[in-house]
């Protein structure tokens, strides 16, 4: 213990040598930067949590030659670790404590104040009198996370996290001290994270950094490595039928464990897991669908006209939604209606029913079911509009535009999305959150891999079908246009 309290191992690589930790190269140019906040875009299995809880360790270290000063001054140096769930934050918790109990430091630590019960997720680690404190946090319930001043956070699974959880309520704990942060996540998709990892690319913004690390970067795991190059040789010797051959292989030059990943999972998927790409295509088709800041309860404004559009369906349902676009171009979901094994004279029987549907002028429907479409137009003198077909990969991609938050230079809370769904429209939330791309191979469309799979998309198949008739294609976007202006309307 002495000879790791020693005021000569103060430096970074002096305690990493001194408590057996050898970082791979990846990791060494996370511990060398002298950036405040860094962020981690990392495959699987390249020691995110081997990093960050060795960073804590390290403050430790730190703070034990510093607790005079700042037990005089009535303070505490102060470090979170805050993942989705406990069981993410526990990782680098378990890094940390492991790593001091090894060293010798556990008699150090202040008990009570101490407790790694992760089961019951009470994971805190106080030390020299509670000058140094580390507590691993859930996101789950934001509200929860409030306290005193931080010196430094570890945002675990980060992409994972929403927004709200940085911006809210961690960055602002972090002024008190100039503390620093470190932002660690496999990818998934553009989101905050993106952004994040972004403005560390940014040489203009020398507080931030960040890398990307696909899991090859890893010689503790992956002893053979690994490249992009090789990568690549081997999805598209795939794509064309040529088989993996040991000659094949040699070429490409991967680890044989890199290469298991590649066979076994979708081309998207490992580009996301293996090679940290910030790829749309993995998981969730709307990863930027809040349900926090996206439903909200809505009022019908007689000021502005109603939509309604449509899914048909039989065995799955037959799906309508009733919209409005409101001022400054919103666009809102009031209502939602859905029938399993109904004729659509008996669904149009129904929909009389709802006085809202007086309003509606306008139905955006799917185009391959002109006969369903004419009958709902001659029994609630509806009018078809016929510009709601194309790509599902362009419908998909106005929705996503739609609830993207803006402008970027505003402050949070008065960021806007141009779509929002009232909390009555029970299905379609679930859907927009459980709407995916496929995992392996054998669920991916042979002819399309980039298309998702043909379940939970009622809801977002209707949605789109008004995105693309009222807003065009989005190469296009006077295509199709039917929008009406609030001044018109009231004319």
């Amino acid at each position: 213990m002495a000879a790791v309290l020693d005021e000569r191992k103060l430096d970074v690589a002096g305690f990493f040598a001194a408590c057996g930790y050898t970082p791979h190269k990846g990791q060494r140019k996370v511990h060398r930067s002298r950036a405040r906040h860094k962020v981690v875009d990392a495959g699987r299995r390249t020691g995110k949590s081997f990093l960050g809880g060795h960073e804590l360790a390290y403050e430790a270290m730190k703070t034990y030659h510093q607790r005079h000063a700042w037990k005089s001054d009535g303070l505490r140096r102060e470090f979170w670790i805050v993942g989705p769930e406990y069981s993410d934050s526990e990782k680098e918790f378990r890094v940390m404590y492991n790593k001091l109990t090894a060293l010798g430091l556990d008699v150090q630590f202040d008990r009570p104040g101490t407790y790694n019960n992760p089961e019951a997720g009470q994971m805190s680690l106080s030390m020299f009198n509670g000058v140094f404190q580390v507590h691993a946090k859930s996101a789950k319930y934001p509200s929860t996370l409030v306290g005193e001043g931080l010196s430094g956070v570890i945002m675990a699974e980060a992409a994972k996290l929403k927004e709200l959880v940085w911006v809210k309520y961690i960055r602002p704990t972090l002024a008190d001290f100039k503390g620093w942060s470190i932002h660690s996540s496999t990818p998934e998709g553009r989101n905050w994270f993106y952004e994040a990892w972004r403005r560390g690319q940014d040489p203009n913004d020398p507080e931030w950094d960040s890398w990307r690390m696909p899991s090859w970067v890893n010689d503790h795991v992956f002893p053979l490595g690994g490249s992009f190059e090789g990568v690549a040789l081997l999805h598209d010797a795939m794509r064309s039928g040529v088989p993996l051959t040991p000659d094949l292989l040699a070429v490409a030059g991967l680890d044989p464990e890199i290469v298991d990943m590649l066979r076994d999972m979708t081309e998207e998927r490992f580009n996301q897991e293996v090679a940290a790409d910030f790829t749309e295509y993995v998981g969730r088709v709307f990863k930027g669908f809040d349900e926090e800041r996206h439903v909200t309860d809505l009022d019908y404004d007689p000021a502005f006209p109603v939509y309604a559009c449509c899914d048909y369906g039989w065995t799955n349902p037959f799906v309508l939604l009733v919209v409005q676009v409101v001022a400054w171009d919103e666009v809102h979901v009031l209502a939602e209606y859905r029938a399993v094994r109904k004729d659509i004279n008996d669904i149009a029987e129904d929909l009389k029913q709802f006085p809202i549907m007086s309003q509606i002028r306008t139905l955006y429907p799917d185009p391959a079911e002109p006969g369903d479409s004419a009958i709902l137009e001659k029994k609630l003198k509806w009018q078809a509009n016929t510009s709601t077909g194309g790509e599902l990969k362009w419908r998909l991609e106005l929705i996503r535009q739609a609830l993207k938050f803006g402008p970027a230079h505003a402050p949070f809370e008065e960021q806007k999305a141009k779509l929002y769904v009232d909390r009555s429209c029970t299905e379609l939330i679930r859907e927009m959150q459980a709407y995916r791309y496929p995992d392996t191979k054998e669920e991916q469309n042979k002819e399309n891999p980039e298309k998702p799979l043909d379940k939970d998309d009622h809801g977002p198949e209707a949605l789109g079908r008004f995105f693309r008739g009222y807003y065009g294609a989005p190469e296009d976007p006077h295509e199709g246009r039917t929008r009406v202006s609030r001044a018109k309307v009231a004319r």
